[in-house]
């Protein structure tokens, strides 16, 4: 019933994909199945099976359901009632713990529809994990969006609770998209405009741009579900936050047909209202501009370009100027008084503006960190005052006193398998950002000697890793991946011991595996750290760059009881906690040493049996979404065994 074409009608040049799918208030269906697909639930734009349909109907229901729909006796309405919808299921790729996933090519080409179609605003209730931005695919197309004049709107990530500071996914990261953060303020929040502690927070990982943009209700939000799920539930999320913004943003559109984009992000990031953990202000980190608020937004009297101002990293003893570009908004030519009002700060660190600047012209801020300062992050606003109206700016900076640029470092090119050792290395670096949390149990603070190896990518590849495959008793070394000398460029998630491959169900789980996938030209440090409870000591682990094949997979005979098979990889190399095999469809153990896979055979009959065996290497836990195929570093062999 929230989506009920009573009272719409068609507009020129609609409906668009298949037909059989929509309405004159879904006016396009079109599903982007992977290559291969015969699954309806991967083919067809909505089939309404439990667990597959419903966050794409929650979400635009949020942002543009119908007017006073009767929800089981509560009235609701989307926050564009009278907006058109168009179905883009980018999602059609099982996974064990998502649903229906979406992967780069799919998320590119129903990016590149909506835009064909004629969309205003993209919704991408979406996230992965975040890469180097110059390599980022649907980073690039959601900025190609923009650029075409289509609003694009995307939910920020639920990872603080896990990965802390810098969790920003792709692609709310883009430079142009309205990344949305989340608070409480949905039905079932007793209490408004508190930040949710899933809701992930800049800066971004690899350029250090201040995300989110701004933030939304995200918090137990009454929406529409499948008839077969009840057709209404409460659920929490930034995809639940990202459609009240687009809804916004669809509104304003319709208001003002001249804003452009920019406009219109400034008008929503410029006016928000603060959001709150307890009785402070949250830092814009978590906030952006703060919670919307579509009154204020539609009419703003100023834009700001850029919408905020990041000044990144920014070394003890240094400065740094940011220009702003402020034009009328409608009625707010002249002269507005400027203040700096800072949420955090560490000692010797300050920001500072002229008192006052004219509209239309330029507002210059800068920065300054004395060679005393501390290591800390400065966030706040640069406060705009016309008589009683207030715009704030958001902003935001790092302190740092990287340290990692003082160890030694060894060179590394060639993939293989190396011996290592701790003793004797310094012990000058205990953290390392961003993201600043580790998404495991894994200790954040690194407090014992490091060993530095230095990789220097000269073209483009499609990964590079290390793998600690053994050490000796009591040696506790965990990998990281740095950028530049400088422990605070970790390069995203991936540069974590962390697996995050969507398509297994140990994604998430603590591996002692770090990498980078699509990286940039440039040089990187591999950092073997110690935790607290280590002792210095040898360890082992393989490097590879580039590895893009599957571990070979020969079976080799079925003597004895037991089934042996030669497994190898001589890039990442294989993983012995990915070795899978089922006879006759029933799971069996397999043992993994020099090449050699194990299975036994103990209770078959005599004769023929169906094998199926798996086998990923160590890269594979590094693979996710931007890497276009799904486990592309898996091998699955099936054949048939004689038991003699």
């Amino acid at each position: 019933p929230f989506f009920d074409p009573a009272g719409f009608a068609y507009p020129p040049g609609f409906p668009k994909g298949n037909t059989a799918y929509t309405t004159p208030k879904v006016i396009v269906a079109r599903a982007f199945p992977p290559p291969g697909a015969t699954d309806p639930l991967q083919t067809l734009p909505f089939v309404g099976v439990p667990d597959i349909d419903d966050h794409g109907t929650h979400v635009a229901g949020i942002a543009a359901g119908d007017a006073n729909t009767n929800a089981d006796g509560i009235r609701i309405s989307g926050i564009a009632p009278r907006a058109y919808l168009g179905n883009y299921k980018a999602a059609t790729l099982p996974s064990p713990d998502f649903g229906l996933n979406a992967n780069t090519p799919e998320l590119v080409a129903a990016i590149e529809a909506a835009v064909t179609d004629g969309m205003d605003v993209i919704n991408l209730s979406f996230g992965e994990v975040e890469i180097p931005p110059s390599r980022d695919l649907v980073a690039a197309a959601m900025n190609a969006a923009a650029d075409a004049g289509v609003v694009p709107v995307v939910s920020a990530g639920n990872d603080h609770d896990e990965f802390g500071n810098g969790s920003i996914s792709s692609p709310a990261n883009a430079s142009k998209v309205i990344a949305a953060a989340a608070a409480s303020g949905g039905h079932g929040s007793p209490t408004p405009d508190r930040i949710e502690s899933f809701s992930s927070a800049g800066p971004t990982a690899f350029d250090f741009k201040l995300k989110p943009d701004v933030t939304a209700p995200g918090g137990l939000v009454l929406s529409s579900v499948p008839e077969n799920e009840g057709l209404w539930d409460e659920l929490s999320g930034t995809s639940m936050a990202a459609p009240h913004v687009a809804g916004g943003a669809a509104l304003l559109r319709q208001r003002h047909p001249t804003w452009t984009v920019a406009d219109i992000r400034s008008a929503l990031e410029l006016t928000g209202a603060p959001v709150r953990s307890g009785a402070r202000e949250v830092p814009v980190t978590r906030e952006g501009g703060g919670r919307i608020d579509l009154v204020q937004a539609d009419d703003p009297r100023v834009f700001a370009a850029p919408t905020s101002v990041s000044f990144g990293l920014l070394r003890a003893g240094s400065r740094a100027t940011r220009r702003l570009a402020l034009t009328d908004a409608g009625g707010g030519a002249g002269r507005w008084t400027v203040r700096v009002a800072l949420q955090t700060r560490p000692a010797g660190a300050t920001v500072s503006a002229s008192a006052s600047a004219g509209v239309p012209g330029r507002l210059s801020v800068v920065a300054r960190a004395s060679a005393r300062s501390a290591e800390g992050d400065v966030s706040g606003f640069v406060v705009l005052t016309q008589g009683t109206v207030t715009r704030r700016i958001p902003l935001w900076f790092r302190v740092v006193r990287p340290r990692l640029s003082l160890d030694p470092t060894v060179p590394i090119s060639r993939p293989g398998v190396y011996r290592a050792s701790t003793l004797r290395a310094p012990s000058r670096v205990s953290q390392y950002r961003y993201p600043d949390r580790t998404g495991t149990d894994l200790p954040v603070a690194l407090p014992g000697p490091e060993l530095v190896y230095r990789v220097r990518i000269k073209r483009p590849v499609a990964n590079f890793g290390v793998a600690i495959i053994g050490h000796e008793p009591g040696v506790n070394v965990e990998p990281r991946v740095v950028r530049n000398d400088n422990e605070n460029m970790l390069a995203g998630y991936t540069a974590l011991p962390v697996d995050l491959n969507p398509y297994r169900p140990t994604s998430g789980d603590a591996r002692p595996v770090a990498g980078v996938v699509l990286p940039t030209r440039g040089t990187y440090d591999v950092v073997f750290d110690t935790s607290r409870r280590g002792r210095s000591g040898s360890f082992t682990f393989r490097f590879w760059i580039g590895d893009t094949t599957p571990p070979s997979i020969r079976a080799l005979s079925t003597t004895g009881g037991v089934l042996r098979l030669a497994v190898r990889d001589a890039g990442a190399g294989v993983d012995p906690r990915w070795l899978r095999a089922t006879i006759d469809g029933a799971a069996r153990a397999v043992r993994y040493d020099n090449g050699i896979a194990r299975v036994s055979l103990s209770g078959l009959a005599r004769g023929s049996h169906d094998l199926v065996f798996r086998a990923a290497d160590y890269q594979e836990t590094k693979n996710m979404e931007n890497v276009g195929a799904v486990l592309p570093n898996t091998r699955t062999l099936r054949t048939a065994i004689t038991l003699p």
